[in-house]
């Protein structure tokens, strides 16, 4: 295996005193060293060890060779000329060429076990565990969408769902990450790269692993004994295509941490015509039964979140929040399926957990209502979709909605969807409302106060600020209009929807 000059001297410089040029090549161009004893030039690729005093520096630039110069005391007049090192007088030069021998042996042996490794089928932590001879400083490959692949001494490596985000901890990171326009930038990034980390993410050596041009996986190198520089670059590259040839030849499961009821969700989310008695024969199974009580929240995620690739922290961090909770991926949003006969958290403690994740992470969330058995999942799913979009619509700054608090406006857009309002309300209510256009009278807003404080005199003649004597003269005018005396339930239901028919309108 070829190492370059950068490398070679970091491990000089933890061995020995020496000088080195100002600049040393981060490429590896270098093969096993030999002992110059003159009587030739330099050839490109080598790596010479001299003691000889009459060595002469030549006169063109060393860009591909790396000259060590020891056993005398040599004066390098040009402090810029690249590739170059001295090492003091007393370091004899058979010394320092075995210390160098060894160490080029020490990454070929590495590199040999890298190969039979993966001819053996060996996972991808088998690949890290072999680096931590060469890279002893904490590791880790991660997929895009923050799914841990592997690690090596890394403090993410034992979280019980093998996601970053899955937890309060990790989910502030991915926070931070998601709006890093550092971050976001290094998703381009071809070659070894050192991303500078922020208030939470810490600096790392990077290297980015893609799949038809887009880049699916990273391997990173954190903070220890090995500089986050060019020095290790180039053999973090090359551990890198061995990782990639692993995850091409042992594709990762959509789902490593998966339990058999995302499966199920998934199946009933995405197929119309499943079979809704096998389903939940499916749910009894799994510990999900019948006579449970559910209910189903839709986690709305942003362009943050698509651009990085965040859902799935989205879902592991709320299975790891909320006990008997199920979260699946569905249509670029978070379904999540809470068991509420199973979690040990009462509805109130689930709403403000979930609170302070939306909120915390930009999201909107539209909540279904609770629900027994298992034949309503489709439709909470449904309820939690409309209660979203029609809530976002008519409360644009609130994060959260429930379809609680959505159903009556939800009722009315589904009234006016064929018709518009004024052909679907009270016709006589119309006429009235349009006589007070006219005469600048006020029937109309006196027959919408009187029947919404339940045909009380008292409570309508205070809210209207008008004598009792008044309201009763408005109220018999009013009768005559609309043709009724305010008995009749059915009436009193369509002229209140009517009320409200009209207010949509306007609105």
């Amino acid at each position: 295996m070829k190492l370059s000059a950068l490398l070679i001297s970091w491990y000089l410089q933890k061995n020995y005193a020496m000088r080195a040029s100002t600049w040393l090549s981060g490429e590896p161009h270098l093969e096993y060293p030999l002992l110059y004893t003159g009587g030739g030039p330099l050839r490109e690729g080598v790596l010479y060890v001299t003691g000889d005093p009459d060595f002469s520096i030549p006169s063109h630039k060393l860009s591909k060779t790396f000259v060590i110069l020891t056993g005398s005391q040599f004066q390098v007049s040009e402090a810029d000329y690249p590739n170059l090192c001295v090492l003091p007088e007393a370091d004899s030069p058979f010394e320092v060429l075995a210390f160098l021998q060894e160490l080029f042996s020490c990454y070929a042996q590495w590199s040999q076990s890298l190969f039979e490794s993966r001819l053996a089928g060996a996972t991808i932590q088998n690949l890290l565990d072999l680096t931590d001879r060469i890279i002893p400083n904490p590791m880790i490959v991660i997929g895009m969408d923050f799914r841990i692949i592997a690690s090596k001494k890394s403090r993410y490596g034992d979280l019980k769902i093998p996601v970053l985000g899955s937890d309060d901890e990790t989910m502030d990171l991915i926070s931070a990450l998601k709006n890093d326009p550092n971050y976001e930038e290094a998703y381009y990034r071809t070659g070894y790269f050192h991303y500078p980390g922020n208030d939470v993410a810490v600096p790392s050596l990077c290297v980015n692993i893609s799949k038809f041009d887009r880049t699916v996986y990273r391997i990173m190198i954190m903070d220890g004994e090995v500089p986050l520089d060019d020095t290790f670059g180039f053999i973090l590259e090359y551990l890198a295509r061995m990782v990639s040839h692993a995850l091409s030849n042992n594709p990762m499961a959509g789902h490593d941490y998966a339990h058999s009821l995302h499966q199920i969700f998934t199946n009933l989310l995405t197929d119309p015509s499943a079979d809704y008695v096998d389903i939940s024969q499916q749910f009894s199974s799994a510990g999900w039964m019948s006579h449970h009580v559910y209910q189903c929240v839709l986690l709305k995620t942003g362009i943050l979140d698509l651009k990085n690739l965040t859902l799935r922290s989205i879902c592991s961090y709320v299975e790891n929040s909320i006990p008997a909770s199920c979260a699946v991926e569905h249509q670029g949003n978070a379904v999540v399926y809470i068991n509420l006969d199973l979690c040990s958290m009462d509805i109130d403690e689930i709403s403000q957990r979930l609170a302070n994740f939306v909120r915390d992470s930009l999201l909107n969330a539209g909540y279904s209502r609770k629900m027994l058995g298992h034949f309503n999942f489709q439709r909470q799913y449904v309820q939690a979709s409309i209660a979203l979009q029609v809530g976002r619509r008519r409360n644009p700054s609130q994060w959260i909605h429930h379809f609680n608090q959505i159903a009556l406006p939800y009722i009315l857009e589904q009234a006016t969807k064929k018709l518009p309002a004024y052909m679907i309300c009270h016709e006589k209510l119309i006429a009235l409302k349009n006589a007070d256009e006219n005469n600048h009278t006020q029937l109309y807003r006196t027959v919408r106060c009187y029947l919404e404080n339940h045909q009380s005199i008292a409570r309508t003649s205070e809210a209207l600020f008008i004598h009792r004597s008044t309201l009763l003269y408005r109220l018999e005018k009013i009768r005559d209009a609309l043709k009724t005396d305010f008995s009749d339930p059915e009436e009193l239901l369509y002229l209140l929807l009517s009320f409200r028919l009209l207010d949509q309108e306007g609105d």
